[in-house]
């Protein structure tokens, strides 16, 4: 589908970003160029799916984090920094949810600015609901990796995003 094509736009395109952007190394381009066409893939596979439900991949995402914080719950800015979202994007993703009843928000009784966030019956129900259909699609994505192959990736990734952390360091000391 469209994620071929963006491989093609990649590839064909290396020329002219080595040559507008010369001070930047063109693999690490074209790393991050394929990082991003990877999740973009991810999206389009799952949001079509979701979309009968009023989700979207990073709902769904932010609710199968929360039913992996167990009991407790998890806090708002925890979910920021898994799902990936900005407050105000995580604030909209949480009303929507607590308006479909997925999820409840406790409010701590003595500093009423702490929140925590926890998985309703209904909200569990949709997500082991959903895991089941995503299942199969997710071992598809992956099918072309052997295990060692997966396992390198992983290490990989978790290497990239490391690196990540450290660029962004550099960005946060400019600002």
């Amino acid at each position: 589908m469209k994620t071929n094509d963006r491989l093609l736009a990649i590839d064909s395109s290396g020329p002219g970003w080595r040559e507008s952007v010369p001070d930047v190394p063109q693999q690490d381009v074209t790393l991050m160029r394929l990082i991003r066409v990877a999740s973009q893939g991810i999206t389009a596979f799952t949001d079509p799916i979701l979309r009968p439900a009023g989700l979207t991949e990073s709902s769904f995402h932010t609710l199968v984090v929360i039913v992996a914080s167990g009991r407790q719950g998890t806090t708002p800015g925890s979910l920021c920094e898994q799902v990936g979202q900005n407050r105000a994007n995580m604030t909209r993703i949480l009303d929507l949810l607590l308006s479909e009843k997925m999820v409840r928000v406790d409010v701590h009784e003595r500093d009423a600015r702490r929140k925590r966030v926890a998985i309703t019956p209904a909200g569990r129900k949709l997500v082991k609901g959903y895991a089941g259909r995503f299942a199969p699609i997710v071992m598809e994505s992956f099918s072309g990796l052997s295990a060692q192959d997966k396992k390198s990736l992983e290490h990989l990734l978790r290497a990239v995003i490391a690196s990540m952390d450290k660029a962004e360091r550099i960005v946060s000391k400019d600002a």
